[in-house]
Order: structure tokens, then sequence, then C-alpha cells
């Protein structure tokens, strides 16, 4: 039985008598009739509704950990986001940091590992690499402008949620990014020639002849360096 079903009860069995199966499909009938619009979010006393806020700077606060300054902002129909004029803000009395918000999937990060469990020490970790601010960038003092300014659904915790003062949290994943350098690149020693692939340009050592060669996407073969 779904939401706005409300069978007419004619067998009872004890105290639950037809009559009071009636009572209790009205209340029923009553209640979700309040509550039929699965759009509308009804929060607990004190609670506050979830809202749409773009995130516009954040500031290093700990290792691979930030708070963020934000707006409030609302959808339009073309997908776009605008500011709302006299809407939430980060920004009080002082300055934009006044009501900043956290990232509750940063709270756990350490020096060598964030983001949802990445492993920044391994070995396999690009060098150049680092956990970047949600929204693109890093910084280990001071603060930073995301790349690009995402948004993200804030809420306002409080009560048992938080030690004593209540605060702004989202949860996003932030990505790791950076440019990558090594000091080597290794191919196995040796293959068979490779088949052609259309587009890409494929390094080995022949095993022919133990040179390097390059076979283009058009099949043609280069040697690069003869094994002598």
């Amino acid at each position: 039985m779904t939401a706005g079903q409300y069978p007419t009860i004619t067998n009872g069995m004890g105290n639950l008598t037809p009559d009071m199966w009636r009572r209790l499909m009205t209340m029923l009938a009553d209640f979700e009739s309040k509550n039929r619009d699965e759009q509308k979010v009804t929060t607990g006393k004190g609670g506050m509704v979830p809202f749409l806020a773009k995130i516009t700077k954040a500031q290093c606060v700990s290792v691979n950990k930030y708070e963020y300054a934000w707006v409030q902002v609302a959808l339009n129909d073309d997908n776009t986001a605008t500011v709302v004029d006299g809407g939430k803000t980060s920004t009080g009395e002082n300055d934009e940091w006044d009501f900043s918000a956290i990232n509750l999937l940063e709270i756990s990060n350490t020096a060598s590992r964030g983001s949802v469990g990445v492993d920044l020490s391994s070995d396999d970790y690009p060098a150049g690499y680092t956990l970047q601010v949600l929204g693109g960038g890093s910084t280990t003092t001071g603060t930073v402008t995301p790349n690009v300014e995402p948004i993200v659904l804030m809420h306002k915790v409080s009560g048992r949620s938080v030690e004593s003062t209540a605060r702004y949290v989202f949860t996003a994943t932030n990505e790791n990014d950076g440019e990558c350098s090594y000091d080597l690149f290794a191919v196995t020693d040796a293959i068979a020639a490779p088949s052609t692939v259309s587009g890409v340009a494929q390094i080995y050592v022949d095993n022919s002849d133990g040179d390097l060669k390059v076979r283009f996407g058009d099949g043609t073969i280069k040697t690069i360096v003869v094994d002598t």
C-alpha cells in the first residue's frame, strides 16, 4: 500500500474493530495530506532546510583540511546558478570566514591520507600531485580561490551534532591534481611488435633485435635507438 491509498476494512480482529481501522485510515490520510509534495523538506525543532551554496574561497586550517567561504545561490531554468539577493553567506561582521563551512569528508584527512582514502604517500601517487581544495587549487598556508566555484548542498548543524557552536557543513569529494613529473619511464625488455592502434604511437623494445622502436598509428615502425 502506498501513500494515498486508504482501504475500507469491514472485518475486525479483537480490539482492532472496523471503527478503529476507519479512525486509523482517517488519521493516516490527514497526516499524508500535509506531506504529499515530495519536494517539501520537514526538519525537526530548531532545524534548517538545506540550501544551495557556491564555494568562493578556501583557507587551509591544517594539512589537507580547509574551511570554505560561500554564498547562497538559486538554480535557474537553464541550469546556471544566481547568487540570492539578501541570501545567506559566510560573511559576517568581520570577514568572509565568520560563518565558514567545512567539508565533512576532509575531517579524517591526514598528511598521508585524503579524499576518501587515497594514499598520498604511496609510490604510485604521481609526483607533483596534491590533494586539491574543492573546486581545484592547492595551498598549505593562507587562502586560495578555487579554479571553479562549485555548488554544494549546504546544511547548518547544531544541538547534539556540535560541541557548542552551530556549524555550516557540506559533503563533497576532493580531487587530486597537479603536474606529473618522473625521473624515468620504463618499458618491458623486450616484446614483439605491437599491433597498430589508429591515432596512437607505441614505444617498445623489439624482441627480434633489442632495438628501441616506435610504431605509429598508421603502422609505420621507426627505430629510435639501436641496441649495440
